[in-house]
């Protein structure tokens, strides 16, 4: 199933409420969230703006990818079923 149509606004709330990156600014206006699991770097994703326009699909698919997670398994994590412990238990067992 591919990725659904969501707001910026919307994948940066989700992404920082449930999974709870290290957040970095760094020369680019973006900011990027930083996944450590078990005090190593295993994720890194740039964070979009807090707009209200709809994301274009590439943008969230990239997005899914550096979250090392499936679109289906993206779609989750923002429509709400995939909460934060979930997606650690995921990308543990992805890393492993």
């Amino acid at each position: 199933m591919p990725i659904k149509d969501y707001r910026e606004k919307d994948i940066r709330n989700k992404i920082i409420k449930k999974i709870k990156p290290e957040i970095r600014k760094g020369r680019s206006k973006h900011q990027k969230g930083y996944i450590y699991l078990e005090g190593k770097l295993e994720a890194r994703a740039k964070l979009p703006n807090s707009h209200n326009k709809i994301m274009k699909r590439k943008k969230s698919q990239y997005i899914a990818s550096a979250l090392k997670l499936e679109d289906e398994e993206f779609n989750d994590l923002i429509g709400c079923p995939l909460s934060g412990p979930l997606y650690y238990n995921l990308l543990k067992e992805r890393v492993d």
